[in-house]
Parts: C-alpha cells; sequence; structure tokens
C-alpha cells in the first residue's frame, strides 16, 4: 500500500503540472486574456445556465455511481446509493491523476473490499462497467458524426488524426473487454504460470495459496458474470445509466456556452467539439488526458468562434467539466476514506 500511495502522490503531482501548463498553453495563445478576464466573464454569466452545467457536471459522478449501484444490486450485494457514488469518484479522481483510463479502478476496488464485497464480484461489476461506459462514449461518438458530420469536416488534419486514433482505441478497449469477459479459464491458466515464475525467482513463496486465491476471485467473477448473463434487461439498464453519465459530461460545454449569451443554433457543434475531445484524449496514456482535451476542444470551438472566445469557452467548460468534477470526487473520496478508516479501527479495537 506505502508504494501504491507514493505512486499516486507522484502521479498527482504530474497532474497538477500537467494541468498547469494546459491552462497556462491556452492562455498562452492569447495576449489579451488573463485569470481576471476568465473571472470577469464567469461572473458575467446567466446564472441558470451555469448551475445547470454544475449539476450536469456532478451527473458524470451520480450516473456511474448509479451503473455501479444497480450492477451490484443485481449481482446479490445490495449498498446505498451514496456508496456508489463514493465508488465512482474514487474511479473518477483516480483515473484523472494516473495516464490509464483504468487507472481509478484499484482505488474503486479498495472502498468496495472494505465494504464487503468478494474480489472476484468487483472484477467483474468493474469489468461490466467499462464496457458499459465504452460503449456509450462509442455510440455518442459515432452518432455525432453521422448526425453533424460537418463539425468533424471543420477540425484540423492533427485534429481529425487524433480522433480517429482515439475512436479505434476506444473500439479496441471495448473489443478488449467483451473477450476478457469469456476467458476465465484462460486468464486463470496464464495468472497460474504467472505465479509459478514467481515462484522459481524466490519472488512468491507460497505457491499453492496464491493458486487457491486467483481460484476462488476468478470463480466468483465467473459466478458473478453468470447472474448478469441470465438477465440481458440489467446490462441494458446499466448501459443507459452509462449513456447518461458520458452525456451529462458531454453537455457541459454546450450549457456555458449558452450562459455566456450563445445562441442555440451552434450547440450542437459544441456538443460535438466535447465528444471529440473526450475520445481523442483517449489515444495517449496522460492523466485526464490534459494537454490533448484542451487542443481538440478549443480546436472544435475555434471552427465558429473567434480565436479569443474559444479560448475562453475552452477554459471555463473544462474547469466545470473536468477540474471542478475531480475537485468534487477528490472531497468524496476523502470523506469515505476517514468514515471506513475509523469504522474499522473501531470495529478491530472491540474485538
Amino acid at each position: 500500500m506505502k508504494k501504491n500511495h507514493k505512486k499516486q502522490i507522484i502521479w498527482a503531482f504530474i497532474s497538477l503540472l500537467l494541468a498547469f501548463m494546459s491552462i497556462w498553453a491556452v492562455l498562452g495563445q492569447s495576449k489579451e486574456m488573463s485569470f481576471q478576464d476568465l473571472g470577469t466573464a464567469l461572473l458575467a454569466c446567466k446564472p441558470g445556465w451555469l448551475l445547470l452545467a454544475i449539476l450536469c457536471m456532478f451527473g458524470y459522478i451520480a450516473f456511474e455511481g448509479l451503473t455501479i449501484w444497480y450492477l451490484l444490486k443485481h449481482c446479490g450485494y445490495t449498498r446505498r446509493i451514496d456508496q456508489g457514488i463514493l465508488y465512482a469518484s474514487a474511479d473518477i479522481y483516480c483515473a484523472a491523476i494516473t495516464p490509464s483510463a483504468t487507472g481509478g479502478q484499484p482505488v474503486c476496488a479498495w472502498f468496495m473490499l472494505r465494504d464487503g464485497i468478494p474480489m472476484g464480484f468487483i472484477t467483474a461489476i468493474l469489468a461490466l462497467y467499462l464496457i458499459a461506459h465504452t460503449f456509450a462514449t462509442l455510440v455518442i461518438g459515432f452518432l455525432t458524426v453521422i448526425l453533424n458530420p460537418a463539425s468533424f469536416g471543420s477540425l484540423t488534419l492533427l485534429a481529425k488524426f487524433l480522433v480517429i486514433l482515439g475512436y479505434l482505441t476506444v473500439t479496441g478497449l471495448a473489443a478488449l473487454f467483451v473477450c476478457l469477459l469469456k476467458k476465465a479459464k484462460q486468464i486463470e491458466r496464464i495468472g497460474g504460470r504467472i505465479i509459478d515464475w514467481l515462484t522459481k525467482k524466490g519472488w512468491v513463496k507460497q505457491n499453492k495459496y496464491w493458486k487457491n486465491k486467483l481460484h476462488g476471485v476468478l470463480s466468483d467473477y465467473s459466478s458473478c458474470l453468470s447472474v448478469i448473463r441470465g438477465k440481458g434487461q440489467v446490462f441494458l439498464i446499466a448501459f443507459a445509466f452509462a449513456l447518461l453519465q458520458r452525456l451529462s459530461q458531454t453537455i457541459v460545454p454546450s450549457l456555458v456556452y449558452l450562459a455566456q449569451g450563445g445562441t442555440f443554433r451552434n450547440v450542437s457543434q459544441v456538443f460535438a467539439s466535447q465528444i471529440y475531445s473526450a475520445i481523442g484524449s483517449m489515444c495517449m496514456p496522460i492523466p485526464g488526458g490534459m494537454g490533448i482535451a484542451d487542443y481538440l476542444l478549443f480546436n472544435g470551438l475555434n471552427a465558429f468562434l473567434d480565436k479569443e472566445a474559444a479560448l475562453q469557452l475552452e477554459l471555463l467548460s473544462r474547469s466545470c467539466s473536468f477540474y471542478l468534477c475531480v475537485a468534487i470526487s477528490l472531497l468524496i473520496v476523502i470523506i469515505g476514506y476517514i468514515q471506513r478508516h475509523r469504522f474499522y479501527f473501531r470495529v478491530h479495537d472491540k474485538n
């Protein structure tokens, strides 16, 4: 755990540095814009649209929490909705400060383990969530291109390349996650060979213990999947929640644009810019897609807004949809950790 904490601290520092550099790079594109100008622009926003944007930002956390809560419930592990939101917050925060989109899952799993959910079920639930979330992203992305092809055509050549690479990455991940659902025996065989190799190297001493542990986890994993496999409606509802999660984040820049006095005519272009930003940023292992996401969002907005307006909208939108979302997720994680830390030691002190 100490090594994991050190890695998280290092990646958190790197993420803060990337965030600072991304904001500085965007501001550097303008000779006139400053943080004071951004503050003035924020105060000038229409409060109704801005509040709706913040609510949709929180919806990104809430809908992931609902997806995990719903899947757990139908696998026989009923938990409170606020626990689902904590699991989602852990996933979102840690994914934002690590170079992998799945980087938040180990921390999410830690909270679930503390709440008495077996590791095999956790693995299956998180795999199912990833599949639902990935397919939701692909569906919205493809529909955006089909319904608004001009939005993709307005991007620069580099932006198009990054978005296409992002689509290929997301599609590949979706195929990989689906394959892993059906390969429990192969995973156990490969895991057993790795344990044997580690035993020969002297890094693992209890060969049989670890193989039995792996077998137990994968048995729970298979049991969880067999329950879901017999209930197609469960996955469809989980997919609907994941779709709402992705939509709630994607619509934030459009609402910020309207808060600034923008017209409804350009809302579809703002929406498309955000989905291209989200998908394109997945093409490289960078914490939170920082830098790439900013570039792609600005690129899409600059197709119909002047440079200064596009930069301003990009910074305000990312501040709400990403930075504020990560900050709230961190706050929820800290509260959840303190609560579980106190409960854990209270129980063990009694024993």
